[in-house]
């Protein structure tokens, strides 16, 4: 996929922007991958307008933990577990079954990509991978933006392979590991261990953090760490989740992460839902969290309508449908000011070649390029049906 053109401007008319501070009508424009003003004269090159019918625009979902090489894999283990440990050894011995072959049969770059796609359908356009970094996540034609700049410790287990990894991080950038997963007293106390490591700092991103309650909030945020929080796959797999309100309360931030498909989680969007059914946030905090607070949180840029921002956002037909967790409502995918993904007739406008794709039932439009890759994908690995995600899409057969 090529970058949008400098001098060519977008304007999406009759939209209305959200913001923390409420919702405005506008007439977005968009150049150059940025938001630009409102006012601004139009410039020398080609302008496209499409009408946006009064939908509502968001920032793009900022996903602060995720496994984008899982993304082939089914469901695995046989939850509730007490601890991560317990789900790993579950996780492991199911290692020789038919499905678990089949998704790692799958190269390492398409899996990537599938979770890239995976990302894209659910409105996320801005991703922290909890894995290895890999040169096919910096290419241009990935569908989202990945963190590039991170490191990460699997769990808390030999310190001092978590002090190594630790020791080779800048300071400025995320360092990620999986903390508190799990409701035993062995999960609650992995805290204290890396608090005794040194390693509870202001760049910790724990990742879980089911079993911390309010006295450990207190510490997380006395050492200005972070917190990513996966309510979806906790709950299938530990029956549990974080408790974000001692942690808000005590003035952790903490951003949303889907986790991956082998947790039992869909994607960003079914995690927001799941969020919302904790009861624990109003709508207007929870959209907040998915991409402002996220976006903090994995220290990656946050789009939107603001002036001067990335435009990376998304365009849904129905609020409510969105919070609820339904692919459907996307009638726009916007990254770096390249639509990719939604309604057939909005990428048209904006002059994007699309290719028919079908969500749930709902025809959509992918970006041709990364459509033909996806089509070729399902035909060679029927095999990823068995992932929640892709159990609703279909690509048309001519891609």
């Amino acid at each position: 996929m090529s970058r949008p053109r400098a001098t060519l401007r977008l304007r999406l008319r009759d939209a209305r922007a959200w913001t923390k501070d409420g919702v405005r009508a506008c007439d977005l424009l968009i150049q150059g991958g940025h938001v630009i003003e409102e006012t601004a004269p139009p410039a020398h090159g080609e302008e496209r307008v499409v009408e946006m019918g009064g939908r509502l625009l968001l920032p793009g979902l900022v996903n602060a933990h995720d496994h984008l090489d899982g993304s082939t894999f089914p469901p695995l283990g046989q939850p509730p577990y007490a601890s991560a440990s317990e789900w790993a050894a579950d996780a492991s011995a199911a290692s020789g079954q038919p499905a678990v072959l089949a998704a790692l049969a799958v190269p390492l770059t398409d899996r990537l990509f599938l979770g890239g796609i995976r990302n894209l359908l659910a409105g996320a356009t801005a991703v922290a991978h909890h894995g290895p970094y890999h040169r096919a996540l910096a290419r241009p034609d990935f569908p989202v933006r990945v963190l590039a700049r991170y490191q990460f410790a699997h769990s808390v287990g030999r310190e001092e392979a978590l002090r190594k990894t630790y020791r080779t991080t800048d300071r400025r950038i995320p360092w990620m590991v999986h903390a508190g997963e799990g409701t035993d007293e062995r999960s609650r106390g992995e805290l204290r261990r890396l608090e005794e490591a040194n390693l509870l700092r202001q760049n910790t991103v724990l990742v879980h953090a089911i079993a911390f309650g309010a006295a450990e909030a207190t510490r997380i945020a006395g050492a200005s760490a972070c917190v990513a929080w996966c309510p979806e796959s906790n709950r299938r797999l530990y029956g549990a989740t974080a408790d974000v309100a001692a942690l808000r309360a005590a003035g952790v931030r903490v951003g949303l992460g889907s986790d991956g498909p082998a947790a039992g989680a869909r994607d960003a969007l079914s995690n927001l839902a799941a969020a919302r059914a904790e009861g624990v946030l109003d709508d207007a905090l929870l959209i907040e969290m998915a991409t402002i607070v996220s976006g903090a949180v994995a220290r990656m840029p946050v789009g939107g309508t603001t002036t001067g921002g990335p435009a990376d956002f998304v365009a849904v037909d129905a609020m409510e449908d969105c919070l609820r967790g339904d692919r459907r409502t996307l009638a726009l995918v916007m990254v770096g000011g390249r639509a990719l993904y939604g309604d057939p007739a909005v990428l048209e406008g904006l002059g994007v070649r699309g290719q028919a794709v079908s969500v749930e039932g709902a025809p959509r439009a992918l970006e041709a390029r990364l459509a033909v890759r996806l089509g070729a994908l399902l035909r060679r690995h029927p095999a990823l049906r068995q992932a929640g995600w892709a159990a609703g899409l279909s690509v048309d057969p001519r891609a």
